[in-house]
């Protein structure tokens, strides 16, 4: 049994890399003793992900903190932390932990694994690059979403390939999915309201959608920056469909988002591996998705299971939801389709090829 420390900046926060950090810390539990460790947490103190019982998690800051203004104090509160239990291994969830990390290990025989949770086509502030560059060039594992941002690591820092692996998100082990159906007459969206999942172009194709289908009606799921929300709103309200736009919130549980839909849709500028694709799969929901880096092109199979559409040519996305609105077989099709080469995504490899690689870390 290894000493594990899971290190994300804010779990208070809704997203991918909350809930796979989350996730991680979870399923390292059940064979190492682990820790969840969140650099500050909102000043609810609340966390919106169900966290093991056999998992410590532990907090440093609260409220809304920059990282520069907590570097050199979380240093020294992780550092400690790190030498009073002992860790063996220490996993940095995105770049934003990368130099407290660095700095708080030290002189220390502990282990350092950078897991980059976007794609590295994002870098949207000099900040993220030198985080970055420090986890390429000072961890001693960086692990990537994809096989395309493991590539471009080793070519970006001259990397060895042995420095570098990708690990899929997994897919959760759900029971008892409800069968598919393609007499619904409704599409949804899930991620978080901001620039990134690309809501202005998600508002185009809704507002061309349902203006010429009146019988249909979009889901939204999420919640965040409430100026892109009223954005949104407004673009809807002036294509005269807002009314057939719902705005869910966050809502807890894959089984009380996707069934009941009929087609998921994705305008995002960029992903690491969108978690919201592999769930829309395991409900049988046929996917539309920009191809954006990264993520998309490996789990959706162009023509077969959904639809990859070059990044925002929003018409033609538009006429590809068309044509399975218009095509209720069709719909049926992809949906049986929706699993095909998912087994790259199964819990079980995932989880052994994490196991694998603390066992590579520590030497045993």
């Amino acid at each position: 049994m290894k000493k594990i420390a899971i290190v994300r900046y804010n779990l208070s926060k809704i997203g991918g890399a909350e809930k796979v950090a989350i996730n991680m810390a979870n399923e390292f539990s059940q064979n190492h003793k682990t820790y969840l460790i969140s650099i500050l947490l909102n000043e609810d103190k609340n966390i919106n992900y169900d966290i093991s019982s056999d998992v410590e998690v532990e907090s440093f800051f609260y409220g809304d903190l920059r990282v520069r203004k907590v570097i050199i104090p979380a240093m020294l509160k992780l550092r400690k932390h790190l030498i009073k239990n002992e860790i063996d291994v220490v996993f940095s969830i995105a770049p934003a932990t990368n130099i407290i990390i660095f700095l708080a290990t030290l002189g220390l025989n502990i282990k350092t694994v950078f897991c980059d949770h976007h794609s590295l086509e994002f870098q949207d502030t000099f900040s993220r690059e030198i985080q970055r560059y420090i986890g390429a060039k000072f961890f001693d594992k960086i692990v990537t979403l994809t096989e395309e941002d493991k590539n471009r690591y080793r070519k970006d820092f001259s990397l060895r390939n042995e420095k570098v692996t990708s690990i899929y998100n997994w897919m959760e082990d759900i029971n008892n999915i409800p069968a598919y159906t393609n007499k619904s007459k409704s599409i949804i969206t899930v991620g978080r309201i901001e620039y990134q999942k690309g809501y202005d172009y998600l508002a185009k194709a809704i507002v061309n959608v349902l203006s010429k289908y009146k019988d249909w009606e979009w889901d939204i799921y999420g919640s965040g920056n409430e100026q892109i929300k009223q954005d949104l709103i407004t673009e809807l309200d002036k294509g005269g469909v807002l009314s057939r736009v719902h705005f869910k919130g966050n809502v807890n549980g894959t089984e009380n988002i996707y069934p009941g839909h009929s087609i998921y849709v994705m305008t995002s500028r960029y992903e690491g591996l969108p978690l919201v694709l592999l769930e829309a799969k395991q409900y049988g929901l046929p996917i539309v998705s920009f191809k954006c880096p990264t993520g998309p092109s490996e789990i959706v199979l162009d023509e077969e299971n959904g639809y990859l559409v070059d990044n925002y040519d929003v018409d033609y996305m538009s006429r590809k939801i068309s044509d399975l609105i218009e095509n209720e077989n069709l719909r049926l099709k992809f949906s049986d389709e929706s699993m095909k080469d998912t087994e790259k995504f199964s819990k079980k490899k995932i989880i052994k090829q994490w196991e694998d690689l603390i066992e590579e870390m520590t030497g045993e």
